[in-house]
C-alpha cells in the first residue's frame, strides 16, 4: 500500500494504519471507520515534520474513499459518499491542528532557549562588569593619591597627564555602568524615581563636567535657548539621575563624533507643554541608511570611533521611559543633530507607577 515509503517514525504507526485499512475492508461500505486513522496521525505528529503529516493525511483520505470500490464496487450512494467526505475533512482538520501545535511547541522551545541565553548573558555581563570595575576603581584611587603627593602636586605637566589617565579610567567605568544599566533595563524595565528636575541647571552642570574632555579634543560646548538670548528655566517631573545620564551620553557621543576645532551646540527650548533638547555635533554627519539603526544595541558608525555602541540605546530607553521621543537627522550645513522631546511629566503617584510599569514595553517598541 506504499505505507513504508512514507518513512514513518515508528513501526507502531505503520501497523495501526494497516490495521485500520483491513478493518475498513471487512466492514460493510455504509459503516465508515476512516476516523480511526486519527490515532496513527496523532502518533505521527509527535515527531514527523509537517510535510510527512500531510502525506499521511492524503493516504488516509485515499484509503477511506477507496473502500467504496475495494473489495467490491458499490453503486454510488450519496449519503455514504458524504459521510466518507466528512471523515476526510475531519482528518484534514486534525492534521492542521497537529501542525499548528507543532509550530507552537517550536516557538515555545525557541523562546525558552532565548530566555536561557539571555539569563546566561546577563549573569556573564554582571560578573564581568564587577570584575572590571574593581581594578579601574583601584587605578583611579591610585591616580588621585599620586596627584596629591608632595612634589608631584606642583608639576603641571605631570598633573595634566595624571588627569588624562583618570578621565580615561572614568570613561571606562562609565561604559561598564552603561552596559549594566542597559541589560537591567531590558530585563526589568527602567524604573523611574520621579521628582521635580531643573533641566536647565542639569544641562549646565553636565556641560561644565565635560568641558575638560571637550577641551582635550579642541572642541567648544555652547548652550543656547532657542530664539531667546537669555537663560530660560526649564523644569519637568522626571528622574534626575536618568536625565543626567541622558544628557551626558548625548554630549559624549557628540564629542566623539566631532572634528577637532568644531563647536557642539546644545539648545533648550519649549515644545508645547514639554521641552525640546537639541544636541548638534561638528562631525561629518551620519549616512542616511545608518540612521534607523543608530538607537539599537551595539550599533556603531565606525570601529575606529570610541564607545561601546550602547550610549544611544540607553538614551532611547531613558527617553521612552519618560514618555518622550528621540531622533537624529543630518544638518544641511554638516554634522548631525539629535532631537529629544520630553513631556512635562506627571507629579501624581499614579502617573509615576504607570510610567514605571510601561517603561520596558515602550523601549522595545
Amino acid at each position: 500500500m506504499g505505507i513504508e515509503a512514507l518513512a514513518f517514525p515508528s513501526r507502531q504507526v505503520a501497523l495501526l494504519t494497516v490495521a485500520v485499512a483491513l478493518v475498513e475492508l471487512v466492514t460493510p461500505v455504509p459503516v465508515v471507520l476512516g476516523y480511526l486513522y486519527v490515532l496513527p496521525l496523532l502518533l505521527l505528529s509527535e515527531t514527523a515534520p509537517p510535510a510527512r503529516i500531510w502525506r499521511y493525511v492524503a493516504l488516509s483520505c485515499a484509503l477511506t474513499l477507496a473502500n467504496l470500490v475495494v473489495p467490491h464496487i458499490t453503486p454510488p450512494d450519496g449519503s455514504v459518499l458524504t459521510n466518507r467526505l466528512i471523515v476526510c475533512g475531519a482528518l484534514v482538520l486534525s492534521a492542521s491542528q497537529c501542525v499548528r501545535i507543532q509550530a507552537l511547541q517550536r516557538q515555545r522551545l525557541q523562546l525558552e532557549g532565548q530566555l536561557a541565553v539571555a539569563d546566561l548573558r546577563r549573569d556573564f555581563v554582571a560578573t564581568l562588569a564587577h570584575d572590571l570595575k574593581t581594578p579601574i576603581l583601584g587605578t583611579i584611587a591610585t591616580l588621585r593619591s599620586l596627584s596629591n603627593q608632595g612634589e608631584r602636586r606642583h608639576d603641571p605637566q605631570l598633573q595634566r597627564r595624571l588627569a588624562t589617565i583618570e578621565r580615561g579610567q572614568n570613561r571606562a567605568l562609565q561604559q561598564i555602568q552603561t552596559l549594566l544599566e542597559v541589560y537591567r533595563n531590558d530585563a526589568e524595565g527602567l524604573r523611574l524615581q520621579r521628582q521635580a528636575v531643573d533641566l536647565t541647571r542639569l544641562v549646565e552642570d553636565v556641560i561644565r563636567d565635560l568641558a575638560a574632555l571637550a577641551e582635550e579634543r579642541q572642541l567648544s560646548l555652547q548652550l543656547g535657548f532657542g530664539e531667546s538670548s537669555q537663560r530660560q528655566p526649564h523644569s519637568l517631573w522626571g528622574d534626575g539621575a536618568q536625565l543626567r545620564r541622558l544628557v551626558e551620553n548625548l554630549l559624549i557621543n557628540a564629542i566623539h563624533h566631532s572634528l577637532r576645532g568644531s563647536c557642539i551646540r546644545v539648545q533648550l527650548s519649549d515644545h508645547g507643554s514639554g521641552h525640546r533638547l537639541l544636541v548638534a555635533d561638528g562631525g561629518p554627519g551620519v549616512p542616511e541608511e545608518e540612521i534607523p539603526r543608530l538607537f539599537q544595541r551595539f550599533q556603531r558608525l565606525s570601529e575606529e570611533r570610541p564607545g561601546s555602541g550602547l550610549g544611544l540605546y540607553l538614551c532611547r530607553q531613558i527617553v521612552s521611559a519618560h514618555g518622550g521621543s528621540i531622533g537624529l537627522r543630518n544638518r544641511p550645513g554638516g554634522g548631525a543633530e539629535i532631537d529629544v522631546v520630553l513631556p512635562p511629566g506627571e507629579p501624581e503617584a499614579a502617573g509615576e507607577a504607570r510610567n514605571g510599569r510601561s517603561a520596558h514595553s515602550a523601549v522595545e517598541g
